[in-house]
C-alpha cells in the first residue's frame, strides 16, 4: 500500500486532460453524419451486397456476421437500413453520448463489412467507431456540445478514456503516413505531376464545373508541382502531429488540412469522405482536453477534477 507521499506523486504523475469537450463532441457528430448520409442517400444493392444471390453468403465470410444486416432476415434489411441512417442522424446531435455509443459503434462497422465499394473513409470510420467506445461510454454529459464537465468524474474514468482517444490518434496518425509513403512509390508523385492526372480521371475527376479552373492550375508547372508536393508534405505533417508545437497544430496545419479535404470533396466528389476524414482531424490535430467552445484543459488534482487554463 502507497504511503501519503507516494499517493502523492502517483497523483501528479497521472494528471490528465479531461477528454470530454465540445471538440470531441464535433468529431462524433462528423462520424455519425456521414453514416447517416451514407445509409440514406446509397441503394441498399451497394450498401449490402448479397454473394451468389444470398446475403448469408457475405455474412459467412471473416468477420461480416458483426454486420447487422446479418442479423436480420433479407426482406427487411432495406428498412432496417432507412431506419439506421434515422439513428446516425439523431445521435449527430450530440444528445446522450454514453447511451448512443455501442448502437453507433455497430452502425459505423457495418459499412465496411458488407459495403459493395467501401471507401478509406468508410473504414477509418468504423475503426474509429470500434476505439471511441471507451470514451463515449465514459461521456456522461447530456449533451457533447458543452465543455464544462462534472466535479465528481473519476480519475479511473478519465484514464480509460484518454487511453482510448491515444489509440485513435495514433491510428490516424498511422493512416496519413501510409498515405504520404504509400505515394513515394509513385514516379507521377515523386516528379510533382500526379495532381495533372488525378483532375482528368474520367471516375475520379474534377466535376465539369471545376474542371476548367482545375485542369488550368495543373497546367501550370508550378502549380502542379506545389499541389502534388504540398499534398506530400501534408500528409507527413499530419502523421507527426503528435509532436508538433500546439500553437502551429491550431492555426496552421488544422485549418490547411480541413481546406486540403474540402478540396478533395469539391474536386473529387467523396462527400462521406471529406466528413470521416474531418473528424480524424479533430481527434489527431487537437490535444486532448482543448474544446472549440471553451478552449481550457481540464486536470485531476487530489482526487477532484478543477481546471486551469492553457
Amino acid at each position: 500500500m502507497l504511503n501519503r507521499p507516494g499517493r502523492y506523486w502517483l497523483r501528479r504523475t497521472l494528471r490528465l486532460p479531461m477528454p470530454w469537450t465540445a471538440t470531441l463532441g464535433a468529431a462524433r457528430s462528423l462520424l455519425f453524419l456521414s453514416a447517416g448520409l451514407t445509409y440514406l442517400l446509397s441503394p441498399t444493392t451497394v450498401l449490402f451486397t448479397p454473394v451468389d444471390g444470398a446475403l448469408p453468403g457475405r455474412c459467412a465470410a471473416s468477420v461480416h456476421w458483426m454486420a447487422w444486416p446479418c442479423w436480420l432476415p433479407e426482406g427487411v434489411v432495406a428498412g432496417g437500413q432507412a431506419t439506421a441512417g434515422v439513428l446516425c442522424l439523431i445521435a449527430a446531435s450530440g444528445w446522450f453520448p454514453a447511451l448512443t455509443a455501442v448502437p453507433m459503434a455497430v452502425l459505423l462497422i457495418a459499412l465496411p463489412l458488407t459495403s459493395a465499394a467501401p471507401d478509406g473513409g468508410d473504414q477509418l470510420a468504423g475503426i474509429l467507431g470500434l476505439l471511441l467506445l471507451p470514451v463515449s461510454l465514459t461521456d456522461w454529459r447530456r449533451t457533447s456540445w458543452t465543455a464544462v464537465q462534472p466535479e465528481r468524474a473519476l480519475g479511473a474514468r478519465v484514464l480509460v478514456a484518454y487511453s482510448a482517444l491515444a489509440l485513435a490518434k495514433l491510428q490516424i496518425a498511422i493512416v496519413y503516413l501510409v498515405a504520404c509513403l504509400g505515394k513515394l512509390s509513385s514516379a507521377e508523385w515523386v516528379n510533382g505531376t500526379a495532381l495533372f492526372y488525378w483532375v482528368r480521371n474520367n471516375v475520379f475527376g474534377a466535376p465539369p464545373l471545376l474542371r476548367p479552373v482545375a485542369e488550368w492550375v495543373t497546367m501550370r508547372p508550378v502549380l502542379v508541382a506545389a499541389s502534388s508536393w504540398g499534398t506530400l508534405v501534408l500528409e507527413f505533417s499530419l502523421a507527426i502531429a503528435v509532436l508538433l508545437p500546439t500553437p502551429f497544430r491550431l492555426r496552421i496545419l488544422l485549418p490547411i488540412a480541413l481546406l486540403f479535404h474540402l478540396a478533395i470533396w469539391l474536386v473529387l466528389g467523396v462527400s462521406s469522405f471529406a466528413f470521416v476524414m474531418g473528424a480524424a482531424l479533430l481527434i489527431l490535430v487537437v490535444p486532448v482536453g482543448w474544446s472549440l467552445v471553451r478552449p481550457r484543459m481540464y486536470r485531476i488534482r487530489s482526487g477532484r477534477e478543477k481546471e486551469t487554463p492553457v
